[in-house]
């Protein structure tokens, strides 16, 4: 989706926009009065005829100013329209972090998917098709990829956490942060196990899980077979999870960054993250703070 493109977050930001926009024209407009003004003050006669000549010109053509005027407000609105996208670059570590409204499916680098703990790829009966696990299905159904081979060759080296015969599809269980990398047509992915499934089908993870499950995560794809310089992820657990209701979306990527460069500190998984933000959630967060928001939380020490 196109930073401009969301209706309802332009209509919550908008008064930051017109206090952000009337500062930006004015500041331009003094600027440029003081700067000829400076010229045409310390400039000798001779120097400064020409700009004296431009300046007469354009007194006695007001349509001139208002073509100047409506230039600086068109760029005035350009620069300070608000737009669903925050970028922040550490200077300790030169990691690059981006907050984006995107689709995870369609970036360059790693896209991080989310997915139960036991890896299942059965879609409606165990994946919920409008699920990202789902849309990543359907891209593996369209391009035939071998989806169940990949993960069955790779799952053959980990040790499953638990085993459950009543699970309605695979029956090994791994550990939360689990990866399991899945690459083909030149693109790479990596499905994560986030959330535990259950015998009868719903999928859950605990609050106090989820911490513990991100910092496992990001020291997996921080191995040098799977390291990449650029991470892609969605906001996990935003959508299918039945976690607390006062667990906001800006509380999960604040704890999303906050592990991330827990994790850094010791060994980065990439150089550049990018958390994708489904255009549902868009208005959850405030994109024009997250700058500093991050600048705080790469610093902030993690439990």
């Amino acid at each position: 989706m196109a930073p401009f493109g969301n209706r309802e977050y332009v209509q919550i930001h908008w008064r930051r926009f017109v206090r952000r926009f009337a500062r930006t024209f004015l500041s331009w407009t003094i600027l440029s009065i003081t700067i000829i003004g400076s010229l045409l003050g310390f400039l000798p006669e001779e120097s400064s005829q020409g700009l004296r000549s431009a300046v007469d010109y354009v007194l006695i053509h007001p349509s001139l100013v208002i073509v100047v005027l409506l230039l600086y407000a068109v760029l005035a609105v350009l620069y300070n329209w608000p737009r669903m996208i925050a970028m922040y670059k550490d200077k300790n570590t030169d990691i690059r972090v981006i907050i984006e409204c995107c689709d995870i499916l369609k970036q360059s680098g790693m896209k991080v998917i989310h997915t139960v703990d036991t890896f299942d790829s059965e879609l409606d009966r165990i994946i919920t098709p409008r699920s990202l696990h789902g849309a990543f299905i359907r891209l593996c159904q369209e391009q035939q990829v071998n989806l169940d081979g990949i993960i069955d060759a790779y799952l053959e080296r980990l040790e499953p956490s638990a085993t459950n015969s009543q699970l309605p599809g695979r029956q090994n269980r791994y550990e939360l942060g689990t990866i399991c990398p899945i690459s083909f047509a030149d693109n790479h992915y990596c499905w994560a196990a986030f959330t535990h499934l259950q015998p009868n089908g719903t999928i859950t993870i605990a609050k106090e899980e989820y911490i513990a499950c991100l910092k496992t995560m990001w020291r997996n794809l921080s191995e040098p077979l799977v390291r990449e310089d650029e991470v892609n992820v969605a906001v996990m657990g935003n959508r299918f999870v039945d976690l607390p209701a006062e667990f906001s979306t800006e509380q999960k990527i604040d704890l999303m960054i906050q592990t991330f460069f827990a994790v850094a500190r010791e060994k980065a998984c990439c150089r550049t993250l990018r958390i994708c933000i489904h255009p549902d959630n868009v208005t959850d967060i405030d994109f024009g703070t997250y700058p500093t928001v991050i600048a705080h939380l790469a610093k902030r020490p993690i439990i």
